[in-house]
């Protein structure tokens, strides 16, 4: 018999509240399950400012016992890991010491030992929201179900699975133990997505271990350096190399998903990620600093609003004349493009619209 049981109702995504979206219809058997349990003491861990919490909080507080565990926070991945939410019974910081994987903690859904797995999709999907499918499923029946805005690229299931797949891995079987999916289409640039999820492992790091800690700043540092036309080719094999190591000797399971996330992507988007160092090109042309701006001479009548956009002087023209974009000067701020009341001028990638050279009459 364990000395205690923890239900934990913090989210690990605050934009994927499964435990609160589940605990409205489920508070009276989530007590009686903790009343039931042959545990010495029995907490909750929550925090009350929580509009789904305040729905049930009266109840909750009545049962006496019951001990209830304040936090401040929203949610992070730092509440998913079972030793960081053991450490605030005894009145400490939720800080992890592992990964605790058969400590009497539980979230929501384990506690209820629901067979479906509940989760929430974002990014490019065509219908965002709440989904509840099998724990083990297929992404091709997910995909059914969320759709994609254009035409699929990815899939990303978060914290703690940390794994990126791509279209000809949807009828590979997987289990889902992630709160939140993120659908990619098209139009996403699988590199610039990887330096977004990066820079969120890095906010969500505790700090306690170098694997962690430093070894999420390197990926951050090196994944950067790529997305800002700064990559070398070694850094591929250097990054490689650090997730490897983390995966095994990161402290917590925070870690250890960073570098399978950063792993999966470079598996499964090689071509497109290496692209950015090879050939200096965003296929996508999502990523600035691989953008060029570019205005098209059928479309500019000369009327000078965006040179007046342009804090950089980088246009070139005066009125009824076809304006030219000076690329040595150009900062890729995009302004330009805002003030262009014609559309004439558009971004591009490695494929470059033709124009003049210098300004010339409009026709």
């Amino acid at each position: 018999m364990s000395e205690y049981i923890i239900c934990n109702l913090i989210p690990t995504y605050q934009e994927a509240p499964v435990s609160l979206e589940l605990l409205s219809k489920q508070t009276t058997r989530m007590i009686a399950l903790l009343k039931a349990n042959p545990s010495e003491k029995k907490y909750i861990v929550l925090n009350k400012e929580d509009k789904d919490i305040q729905m049930c909080l009266e109840e909750l507080e009545a049962i006496q016992e019951i001990t209830l565990i304040e936090v401040k926070e929203k949610g992070g991945f730092v509440y998913g890991n079972k030793t960081a939410v053991e450490k605030m019974v005894h009145g400490e910081k939720p800080l992890p010491t592992g990964i605790g994987t058969n400590l009497p903690v539980y979230s929501l859904e384990e506690l209820l030992a629901l067979e479906e797995k509940t989760f929430f999709i974002g990014g490019n999907a065509k219908n965002k929201g709440k989904y509840t499918f099998n724990k083990t499923i297929k992404p091709r029946i997910i995909l059914e179900q969320c759709g994609s805005l254009k035409e699929f690229k990815g899939m990303y299931f978060g914290y703690p699975m940390g794994k990126i797949i791509n279209a000809g891995q949807l009828d590979e079987e997987l289990v889902v133990t992630t709160d939140y999916i993120h659908i990619f289409d098209e139009t996403d640039c699988i590199l610039n997505e990887l330096v977004k999820i990066a820079v969120r492992f890095g906010k969500e790091s505790c700090g306690r271990c170098v694997y962690g800690y430093e070894g999420v700043t390197q990926i951050n540092m090196i994944l950067s350096d790529m997305a800002q036309k700064k990559g070398k080719s070694e850094d591929i094999e250097l990054l490689m190399d650090l997730c490897n190591v983390m995966k095994t000797q990161a402290l917590c399971d925070i870690g250890s998903s960073a570098a399978t996330t950063v792993l999966t992507a470079f598996q499964n988007f090689k071509e497109e990620i290496e692209e950015h160092i090879t050939k200096k090109n965003c296929k996508t042309a999502v990523c600035e600093k691989f953008v060029t701006y570019h205005i098209l001479p059928d479309l500019c009548i000369g009327c000078t609003d965006c040179m007046d956009a342009c804090e950089e002087e980088a246009i070139l023209g005066k009125k009824k004349f076809i304006h030219v974009i000076d690329q040595e000067e150009c900062t890729q701020c995009g302004k330009c493009v805002s003030a262009c009341e014609e559309g004439a001028i558009v971004k591009a990638g490695a494929i470059k619209p033709k124009g003049p050279k210098k300004p010339i009459p409009c026709k």
